[in-house]
């Protein structure tokens, strides 16, 4: 078996070029030269990200293969330009060559007699801050939407993705009376003062209509004093009069479903979504997740993966995948007992115990903003609400429970709209973890499930551990490590 690594790379000219490194004598059916340089090619690691119903999964890692650079005959890679560009891990019988995995360049480095070709970590890109914009501060009173450097200049504007209810917007203009919600375009479709819902006077048309005319002035009701009315464009804001307690709106950004949500994510940061995995996470429902600081990428999509009851990774063409955690399906391998050299079962169960789980809360309907000592006019109902920063969906198997005294709970902070969409989840994510679930380890030769990928099912059928009859997985995690030629499956199922 001959490990193989194709490189794109630009040469000293600048002109595209492949470039092709082999661990011995290959021949290419195709024609192509294959310098035999490769020493080592390397360890790698590839995963993804499921919360806490998949607890055996880890997330994907840097790999790397050495080529050996006798008499400097590779110093001329010092001049190529290979950062970020597409690397591909081949091994070769007699057969033809399988791809192993992909990846790209992150560097290549020099020591001694040894050059290193570094992939880049898949994850790098999106443990980025997230886009932002800061407000300039540069405010002339009583002019201006950035703040002044004595109050809001600098700091990170908010953005909402999906919905918010009961948030507070930042005063960007005092004297005119003017908040935004998020500097990319939503509609903001109540506003509150001190738990009181102000009158909608309409929509400005542009931002120079929304500083040049305020709402129309509010009047006494009951001896109460006028709270005013509020306009709106895009997603500001603007009062009537100076409100009386804490301000508070309602908005919908331009998509509120999950896999919409998480789309416009992936998107904002620079990358791409499959356009395949965003309906079944549409289906779950509405997101609400309003951004107030400075967050990486990778936390606001691993947000929404736990939200789901669902999972996230990056594939090796760059692109974010994600889907709902779901039961194995059909195998697209089987692996029996002549084909694992070594096999550990580390739970039978999906519980943080290794035992089943008997019951399931979703928090759900997240509030940005709790309040109390609200105007006597605000009803009961709401002040209740108000009091709580989220509800609760549960979902419970005595079934389970009662075979399991010890079974665990699980509990998941989403960012879902309503209790009725946190019970869904609570329900499909019960019925997957409430039974046996087992987190296997095994280890095998490369060369018996070279393309096996990230979320494929695969059978394994083995005495040892109770598997004679064969039970189906789902592949959680996958490490190659080609200076033994082993490969290790994380499974799950």
């Amino acid at each position: 078996m001959i490990w193989l690594l194709s490189i794109e790379a630009l040469d000293a000219n600048g002109d595209a070029i492949t470039l092709r490194f082999a661990s011995g004598a290959y021949r290419d059916p195709d024609g192509y030269g294959w310098q035999t340089s490769i020493q080592q090619a390397g360890l790698y690691r590839a995963g993804l990200f499921a919360g806490d119903i998949i607890r055996n999964a880890s997330r994907s890692g840097y790999g790397e293969t050495t080529l050996i650079n006798d008499m400097g005959k590779l110093n001329y890679l010092a001049d190529y330009a290979t950062d970020g560009r597409l690397a591909v891990l081949y091994i070769a019988d007699e057969n033809g060559k399988t791809e192993v995995l992909r990846g790209t360049i992150a560097r290549i480095g020099f020591e001694r007699r040894i050059v290193s070709i570094k992939l880049r970590d898949p994850e790098e890109v999106l443990q980025t801050p997230h886009p932002n914009t800061r407000y300039a501060g540069t405010n002339v009173e009583p002019d201006g939407l950035e703040g002044t450097d004595d109050d809001i200049g600098g700091t990170v504007k908010p953005r909402l993705y999906g919905q918010a209810r009961e948030a507070q917007p930042v005063l960007v203009n005092g004297p005119k009376l003017i908040y935004q919600i998020s500097d990319i375009d939503c509609t903001v479709t109540a506003v509150y003062d001190n738990g009181v819902r102000l009158e909608f006077d309409g929509d400005y048309s542009d931002l120079v209509d929304l500083e040049s005319v305020g709402p129309a002035a509010g009047s006494w009701d009951n001896w109460q004093p006028p709270r005013g009315k509020w306009r709106r464009y895009q997603g500001y804001i603007r009062l009537g009069v100076a409100p009386a307690g804490q301000i508070t709106l309602d908005a919908n950004g331009a998509q509120t479903k999950a896999g919409d949500v998480m789309a416009a994510i992936v998107s904002d940061a620079g990358h791409s979504m499959a356009t395949a995995d965003i309906a079944p996470l549409n289906a779950v429902g509405d997101l609400r997740l309003l951004i107030t600081n400075e967050v990486t990428t990778g936390d606001l999509l691993d947000r929404i993966a736990i939200s789901v009851g669902g999972y996230r990774r990056i594939d090796a063409t760059g692109t974010v995948r994600a889907g709902l955690i779901e039961p194995p399906g059909s195998p697209v391998l089987t692996l029996r007992d002549h084909r694992i050299l070594d096999i550990t079962r580390d739970a039978t169960g999906a519980g943080s115990n290794g035992l089943p789980v008997a019951e399931v809360v979703v928090e759900a309907d997240p509030i940005e903003t709790t309040q109390n000592g609200l105007a006597g006019v605000v009803s009961e109902a709401r002040r209740a609400r108000l009091e709580n920063p989220i509800r609760e969906a549960v979902a419970t198997d005595a079934e389970t429970r009662s075979r399991h005294p010890l079974a665990d709970d699980l509990r998941i902070a989403t960012r879902l709209a309503t209790r009725a969409q946190g019970r869904g989840v609570a329900n499909r994510v019960l019925a997957l973890t409430s039974v046996r679930r087992d987190s296997v380890t095994v280890e095998a030769r490369i060369g018996e499930a070279p393309a096996l990928r990230i979320n494929d099912p695969v059978r394994l059928i083995t005495p040892r551990l109770g598997y004679a009859a064969g039970r189906v997985f789902l592949v959680v995690g996958r490490e190659i490590d080609a200076s033994s030629n082993r490969l290790t499956l994380t499974l799950w199922g």
